[in-house]
């Protein structure tokens, strides 16, 4: 009987308190545009945003054009830049092999590290342009130096990672 009446006031009272808590128009109008019809409308937002950057590529993956050319050669130089195929641009990203990806995944590296965009840790393309051998990259691994990467949080040793695993991994660095 008592567990009757104590779940009964219990309800309401979590009526009342969402009834409370929720009570002016400017609030209601807020939990709508988070949960309600407006979180639809963010959503919608982001798929075109995400179309749009699909069939516009980021400035970085554009090639520079070439420099015009003066006087009459100008004219000829702007056709030809405007009409160069898509086709002729290679893209700067090279999607990761899918033996590299497993190991990654794995050994749980792209939860600080991603190939081209800084997360926690340096991105794999930057860490390319440190021109570490096979050998360095294996032993920064299992013993991090913080002073190589400063601006970075301190990477944990990661002694646990195979050297071979790490060489494969390196091995997909250094082509980047």
């Amino acid at each position: 009987m008592t567990l009757k009446k104590s779940t009964s006031l219990a309800v309401i009272a979590l009526a009342a308190s969402v009834w409370i808590g929720c009570s002016s128009k400017e609030d209601k109008e807020k939990y709508d545009h988070y949960y309600g019809s407006g979180s639809k409308a963010r959503e919608e937002t982001a798929l075109v945003a995400i179309q749009n950057d699909r069939k516009n590529p980021l400035p970085e993956e554009i090639p520079a054009a070439k420099p015009a050319a003066a006087g009459a050669d100008s004219a000829k130089a702007t056709a030809d830049t405007t009409a160069a195929p898509a086709a002729e641009t290679k893209p700067k990203r090279k999607p990761v092999p899918a033996d590299v990806s497993a190991l990654l995944n794995k050994h749980a590296c792209l939860a600080c590290h991603q190939p081209y965009d800084k997360i926690i840790g340096p991105a794999y393309a930057e860490v390319a342009k440190k021109k570490y051998t096979v050998d360095q990259i294996v032993e920064l691994v299992h013993s991090p130096k913080p002073e190589h990467w400063p601006g970075f949080p301190p990477m944990a040793p990661m002694t646990h990672v195979p050297k071979a695993d790490i060489a494969v991994i390196a091995g997909w660095i250094n082509s980047l």
